[in-house]
């Protein structure tokens, strides 16, 4: 299963918190260092203004008392309660005149040595950029020029004055500078990205609900925009198709209609031609023998005086009574099979008993017969009088398709093929015809002359192979002439 991903609003806040909680903190140590930047200036300028003033009050002390005035006017300094670190007056060799706060260095570091020396005010800043800073003024004491002792104040610069100091000022500028600018962000990203793609999910929702031709209208970036657009034209798009859709499912149904009704008009001709044939056959086939049957009857009814020409007459009268009744027999078989015993019989003795049958017939005798069965060949189980109808039926066949040809040849050759036996008609005709082919199976149909058949036999046949589990195919040989193929399952041992 695939890891859930989360969603566009979660990552895009995210990163937005990330960058700006970094933004913030560093806006936060710029102006917290510009704070502190100013209170340094502000405290040396201070600083500065302090020495000045007090290295004037010095000089005039130390031209009227010397050291005295001097140590007199740092006393005064001492009640005021300066935020000093440092604040005394040295001479030349580096011996404190006057102390308020702080000791001077044993020797002069730079600041004294440029007061001292270099008769110019000299100004550093001591400290850590993030740490406790001091601003050190160092000011030379000149009365007539020419200086005599070193003025030193150092005075710490103190943090801005906000409350809880910098951790403090930090927190507070990021929670409210964070929160303004979520607010910002929040109201324009939920307009410009959220609004936006909502709409376009509810309206892709109902396009893919089936309400094609739904258009979404968007106020968004271009992008947005663009992707809108493609929706809408995709929308519109399954719209049309929805209509050719619907239009050729229409066109369809009327055409289904018009075929269901030329097939009903086909099957009902092709019921009618049949039931012609058939009653073109039987009429042929009925009525010889009745118009015999009317003729006998009418020389019975003229009382010939002959008791033997009268019994001949009756004895024809039912022969041709007989045919009628076989030709019936014969229609009422295939249409229905009566269900008999099957038995397991050798296939050899059918096939020679009825090649035996059909080669005495008048209109075979011309015709030469050949039956093959090999050794060993398993035993099929059937009913024996039927398969003899369907290979006297086929041989029949067959030997009227020889008739007008050179070579007057019927074949019955079996074999085995599986798990089924196979026998096989082969004659040297004419083969079938592509229609004959097609419809030799079907009943009524038949290519013989009117009165010489009702299109009956080759589908009683198959009925029959059916009845036994097994199947029945005409084809055509590639050699020339027609084979029926019959395959019927071996008896299990």
């Amino acid at each position: 299963m695939a890891k859930r991903r989360p969603g566009l609003w979660v990552e895009i806040a995210l990163a937005l918190s990330i960058i700006t909680i970094s933004t913030v903190l560093l806006n936060a140590g710029v102006f917290w260092l510009l704070l502190k930047s100013a209170e340094e200036e502000r405290r040396t300028d201070l600083v500065l203004s302090l020495s000045e003033a007090l290295s004037g009050q010095l000089e005039v002390a130390h031209t009227e008392s010397g050291s005295q005035g001097v140590r007199r006017v740092l006393s005064a300094y001492r009640a005021t309660g300066l935020d000093v670190d440092e604040l005394y007056v040295v001479d030349a060799s580096m011996e404190t005149l006057a102390s308020v706060a702080g000791e001077a260095p044993e020797v002069p570091d730079t600041g004294l040595r440029a007061a001292l020396y270099g008769r110019s005010q000299y100004s550093e800043t001591e400290g850590l950029l993030w740490g406790l800073r001091w601003v050190v003024v160092t000011t030379p004491i000149a009365p007539r020029g020419q200086p005599v002792a070193a003025l030193r104040v150092k005075m710490p610069i103190k943090a801005p004055g906000v409350p809880g100091g910098p951790a403090g000022f930090v927190l507070a500028y990021t929670v409210l500078s964070g929160s303004a600018i979520s607010l910002f962000g929040f109201d324009l990203f939920r307009r410009r990205l959220l609004s936006p793609i909502a709409q376009l999910k509810g309206g892709t929702a109902r396009i893919a609900g089936g309400d094609f031709g739904h258009t979404v209208n968007l106020d968004a970036a271009r992008e947005l925009e663009e992707l809108c657009g493609a929706l809408n034209a995709m929308s519109t798009s399954l719209a049309d198709y929805q209509q050719q859709t619907v239009e050729q499912v229409a066109r369809l149904e009327d055409a289904n209609v018009e075929l269901q009704r030329a097939q009903a008009a086909l099957i009902r001709s092709e019921k009618l031609a049949g039931v012609g044939r058939l009653a073109a056959g039987l009429a042929h086939e009925v009525g010889n023998p009745l118009s015999a049957v009317v003729g006998y009857i009418e020389l019975l009814e003229q009382g010939l005086g002959d008791p033997a020409l009268e019994r001949d007459l009756v004895v024809r009268t039912r022969r041709e009574l007989d045919r009628i009744h076989r030709i019936i027999q014969a229609l009422l078989s295939y249409a229905r099979s009566a269900p008999g015993s099957a038995i397991s019989v050798p296939v050899a003795p059918l096939l020679e008993e009825a090649v035996s049958i059909v080669q005495m017939r008048p209109d075979c005798r011309d015709v030469t017969f050949g039956v093959t069965v090999p050794d060993g060949l398993s035993m099929i189980r059937v009913e024996p009088d039927k398969l003899h109808q369907v290979l006297v039926n086929l041989l029949i066949n067959a030997s009227h398709a020889v008739l007008d040809q050179p070579s007057r040849r019927v074949d019955l050759i079996a074999s085995s093929a599986g798990q089924d036996i196979e026998i096989s008609c082969i004659d040297t005709g004419p083969g079938f015809t592509a229609v004959a082919l097609e419809r030799a199976l079907e009943p009524f149909f038949t290519t013989k002359p009117v009165g010489q058949g009702i299109g009956l036999g080759l589908a009683t046949c198959q009925q029959i192979i059916d009845s036994f589990g097994g199947s029945l195919n005409p084809e055509n040989r590639e050699e020339g002439g027609a084979v029926v193929r019959i395959r019927l399952p071996v008896e299990p041992a």
